[in-house]
């Protein structure tokens, strides 16, 4: 071998030998120490994180790669609003009382519409005839009479509730009696009382004229008067005819009720007329302005039968 050579190499192995003591751990150092890998650099650090990033952008799909990041779903706040606070009824939990009344309404309201008759075209024709009628008839009597009609609340007390209107208009009864139905159905109720003779044979019993609690002529017994005497004092139970006839006598007043008829106008008197006669809006007039009148609905209200006060016409 040529000598310079040989002097490179030499220099070489003994540039290793120098490197190889100063790597060696000192005898002071601790096992644990030595035991632990060696720190990495932050270059390496560095490096590692890069090519993690760069194995992950290179193993993912093309659309993905260029795809923008998905937004976080929205966070949907909780409403407290609606009749239970949070849009519903709570579950298992009690309903107002105003849900409970609405349920019952509806429930009443159904079983009214499905107690209905099925509708009859021809049947409806002929009650708005007869509406359109009585309309008719009722509107030129009240002008023949100069009165309009003032309009009763249909609550079972109509005719009495009319009759004391009318007995206030003509300063028979004071204001807060005329405003009292239930004044007049005591007079009545204590008229018809006192004159059961005058009534009895013309009320026919109450169970009807074929049941067990009539008499042979179908009419009311003596106990089942008593109980209508009752009724008309303290129910809400229509009024007519009989019941008329009582306060026009007790108030010795006659009571003309203007209808469709015929008779245009039925007369009760006063305290020696008959039961119901016929007249005529302009018989009704002579009788001059002393007189109680009163309507007679059948078809006008889709209520049923219903009475009003006839007020003259200012």
């Amino acid at each position: 071998m040529p000598g310079a050579k040989r002097r490179a190499l030499k220099k070489l192995l003994n540039g290793n030998k120098d490197k190889e003591a100063v790597s060696e751990p000192s005898s002071s150092a601790s096992a644990s120490d030595a035991a632990l890998p060696p720190r990495a650099s932050a270059d390496s650090a560095r490096s590692a994180l890069s090519a993690r990033s760069t194995h992950s952008t290179s193993s993912a799909s093309p659309a993905s790669a260029h795809s923008s990041p998905k937004p976080p779903s929205p966070v949907l706040p909780v409403l407290n609003h609606g009749l239970w606070g949070g849009g519903g009824a709570p579950r298992g939990g009690k309903k107002s009382s105003k849900q409970r009344f609405a349920e019952r309404q509806a429930r009443k309201k159904q079983s009214i519409l499905d107690a209905a008759p099925p509708t009859d075209p021809a049947w409806n024709a002929q009650l708005e005839k007869e509406r359109q009628e009585e309309i008719a008839v009722i509107s030129q009597a009240c002008d023949t009479l100069g009165a309009n009609i003032f309009e009763i609340q249909p609550d079972g007390h109509c005719m009495y509730a009319a009759v004391a209107d009318q007995l206030g208009l003509l300063g028979i009864l004071p204001a807060h009696q005329s405003n009292n139905p239930y004044h007049t159905r005591r007079v009545a109720a204590t008229y018809l009382r006192q004159h059961q003779d005058d009534f009895l044979p013309f009320l026919p019993s109450v169970d009807g004229e074929d049941m067990p609690g009539a008499t042979d002529d179908g009419l009311m017994t003596p106990e089942q008067y008593g109980e209508y005497c009752h009724r008309v004092e303290g129910t809400a139970e229509w009024g007519g005819e009989p019941e008329i006839q009582a306060l026009s006598r007790a108030f010795s007043i006659p009571i003309h009720v203007i209808q469709r008829g015929p008779p245009t106008v039925v007369s009760h008197g006063g305290e020696n007329d008959a039961f119901g006669g016929a007249t005529s809006p302009e018989e009704s007039a002579k009788a001059g302005a002393r007189v109680v009148r009163i309507s007679y609905h059948r078809r006008m209200y889709g209520l049923g039968e219903h009475y009003n006060s006839l007020r003259p016409a200012t």
